[in-house]
């Protein structure tokens, strides 16, 4: 019997935190990383999946500060969601889910 393995194919989107909430997926997803490359602002940014809270960074997180999330499955959407008056910009890698296999196509 042979078999194969299928990698999910990450891909980033970098956001704005001063957008207010910004949909970074509207689907199913992998979450793998969040990256801050311009300081945040003394507020938290709430990672959401829709509107459940999955992940935060602290306010005033530091250029550089890593989020790891251990490829966390969201079932909804990618939701970067910080306050109103939130400063800093952030990258987000995430691989889209679909049908079970991220990012391949393949169903099982």
């Amino acid at each position: 019997m042979s078999s194969f393995s299928v990698q999910p194919q990450f891909q980033y989107s970098v956001v704005d935190v001063s957008d207010n909430s910004t949909t970074v997926f509207a689907g199913p997803c992998i979450l793998r990383s969040v990256i801050v490359h311009t300081a945040l602002s003394a507020h938290a940014m709430p990672i959401q999946d829709d509107t459940t809270v999955i992940a935060s960074l602290a306010a005033s997180s530091a250029i550089g500060t890593v989020l790891e999330c251990g490829d966390v499955k969201l079932l909804t959407s990618l939701v970067v969601n910080p306050d109103d008056s939130g400063t800093g910009m952030v990258t987000v890698v995430f691989a889209p889910n679909h049908d079970g296999l991220a990012g391949s196509g393949y169903s099982v």
